[in-house]
């Protein structure tokens, strides 16, 4: 992680704790849902719900570093970078990454999770990918208002 994502974590542990957050998204029982809350050309924040089961699917940001934190519940982030990693994020955890930073996102727990993320810059595009054990290979490129 480089020094530059630094801000971007302090900017999203300062809005993630306010509470208000935890009643700004209904649960949905089989679908991520999510809301953006901001919006520049700079930063961009987004709410995300996570029911039981649900996740990412393999993807980067494009250009944009990111951060996010865990405000309910719990997510375990798989990610590539030359080989697989995982780490388990909790309410109140939070983690920053590079532009380039590989991974899916998921939920395996029995209850639903809600989290806070943030870009910078604002996300235009998305890389998805296909996972393969020792290897991930690009499936294509969403750009923002196509799906999200």
């Amino acid at each position: 992680m480089s020094i530059a994502v630094m801000p971007l974590l302090d900017t999203l542990r300062a809005r993630a704790a306010d509470r208000a957050l935890l009643e700004q998204l209904a649960d949905h029982p089989t679908e991520r849902s999510w809301v953006r809350l901001h919006s520049s050309e700079d930063l961009e924040l987004w709410l995300i719900g996570w029911p039981p089961g649900s996740r990412t699917d393999w993807h980067d940001h494009g250009p944009a570093a990111g951060a996010f934190a865990v405000l309910r519940g719990a997510l375990v982030e798989h990610q590539w970078s030359g080989a697989l990693r995982l780490r388990t994020l909790r309410a109140g955890d939070a983690r920053a990454f590079d532009a380039g930073h590989v991974h899916d996102v998921r939920n395996v727990a029995g209850t639903p999770a809600l989290s806070l993320h943030a870009y910078s810059p604002r996300l235009e595009i998305m890389t998805r990918y296909r996972f393969f054990g020792d290897r991930v290979e690009v499936l294509g490129v969403e750009k923002a208002g196509q799906g999200w």
